[in-house]
């Protein structure tokens, strides 16, 4: 039996941590011990506790960037983590490492962890890195561009590196440890396990350092669809009230005689009443994602990964309008492959009509969500945790 920490670090959804449970059962199912340091212990009793697996609250970097220096790739990610402050740097590092003296882990598993990475090199301990591939970018000389399609951002990308760079050789050099040649350098000897479909990778030009091991979410949790009664195609939304097109969304839905059914959390009763018709349904709950997706022809939501994932799956073509750059990346790539239209963030007097009328009678959209459906017919999230806890296992073996 090993001793495995899974650890948290980045990221504000309850992804990853039912990615990191889902991974965690097929480690105990195989006889391991597993622990979590988690970044959030307020969303960690009901699921990570009720499922019998001690927690940690996880070294997470607490200071508000102030006139943060433009990056435009990875290293942003980095530097919200405190990476430009080396003395901080240094202090996240060394509480890492007291964490890691406490468990004693015979592998350690980051999901978004990157400052737990730093923390184990040279520690002669086997690291993995789970999640999708916004947190696990093709790490070669330098990071790529998170706008990989700005010509004028691809060339800044090695000044963003170096940016970050030399502080965290500054903490390092506080430490006693010899620096890194390059940023992307902390992926080096780390398995890299990409929780996605190809199709939907952040990034378009991953190598075979990074291995994609099919989709991740959870497909169960929720209440189950109860779609408008009537005839003709069904479209699910699930957005937040808070977006600055919800309302005209919500008007193209009333509007078009589609069925629609939509999940907004936490829009209120007089929001539901003045914006529902008879072929608009609000649901106050989330739904179980599997079956919705299984009955609707056009899924409308954020870009968040594992929705969408789970629209791919079931050949569901998309209406995607991004809150953020992760989230816009994911829809340039829905966009670029066909199955969906995406509108960029900020974007002004969007004729949500026409879009709707575009994906519904357009067949090459159709087509391509078909095509990508039947290319990963064999995809689950159930057998991807399974898939990451056999390679795991594997690794610990040696």
């Amino acid at each position: 039996m090993s001793r495995v920490l899974m650890a948290w670090e980045l990221g504000a959804n309850m992804g990853h941590i039912d990615r990191m449970l889902i991974t965690a059962r097929g480690l105990r199912e195989r006889g391991h011990e597993v622990a979590f340091a988690l970044k959030d212990l307020a969303r960690a009793h009901g699921r990570v506790v009720a499922d019998g697996f001690p927690i940690l609250q996880s070294p997470v970097w607490l200071p508000r960037m102030v006139n943060p220096p433009r990056l435009v790739n990875y290293s942003a990610v980095l530097a919200a983590a405190g990476w430009l402050d080396a003395g901080g740097l240094a202090g996240l590092v060394s509480a890492w490492r007291a964490l890691f003296d406490l468990y004693r882990p015979d592998l350690l598993v980051c999901d978004h962890a990157p400052t737990a990475m730093l923390a184990m090199r040279g520690r002669g301990v086997p690291v993995a890195a789970i999640g999708n591939c916004f947190e696990i970018p093709p790490h070669r000389d330098v990071f790529p561009a998170m706008n990989y399609w700005n010509h004028d951002e691809v060339q800044l990308c090695a000044r963003s590196d170096a940016t970050l760079l030399a502080p965290a050789n500054r903490a390092l050099e506080l430490l006693g440890e010899a620096p890194m040649h390059r940023l992307t350098a902390l992926f080096d000897g780390v398995r890299c396990l990409a929780a996605t479909l190809p199709e939907l990778a952040h990034y378009p030009d991953y190598d075979d350092t990074v291995e994609m091991v099919g989709p991740s979410f959870v497909g169960d949790s929720g209440v189950d669809p109860e779609w408008p009664a009537g005839d003709g195609p069904r479209v699910f939304a699930y957005l937040s009230p808070e977006h600055a097109d919800f309302n005209a969304v919500m008007g193209a839905l009333r509007d078009s005689g589609l069925r629609a059914l939509v999940h907004a959390k936490g829009l209120s009763p007089d929001a539901v009443a003045r914006l529902a018709g008879p072929r608009l349904r609000f649901e106050s709950q989330p739904v179980k994602m599997s079956p919705v997706v299984r009955d609707a022809d056009v899924v409308i939501t954020h870009a968040s990964i594992g929705t969408v994932s789970a629209a791919a799956l079931a050949g569901c073509v998309q209406l995607t309008l991004p809150n953020h750059m992760e989230q816009y990346m994911v829809s340039r790539r829905i966009a670029d492959g066909g199955f969906g239209l995406a509108v960029a963030p900020g974007s002004k007097a969007v004729d949500y009509p026409a879009l709707l009328r575009r994906l519904l009678d357009e067949p090459s959209f159709t087509q391509a969500a078909a095509a990508l459906a039947a290319r990963h017919a064999d995809a689950d999230p159930v057998l991807t945790g399974a898939r990451i806890a056999t390679e795991l296992d594997r690794l610990m073996a040696g």
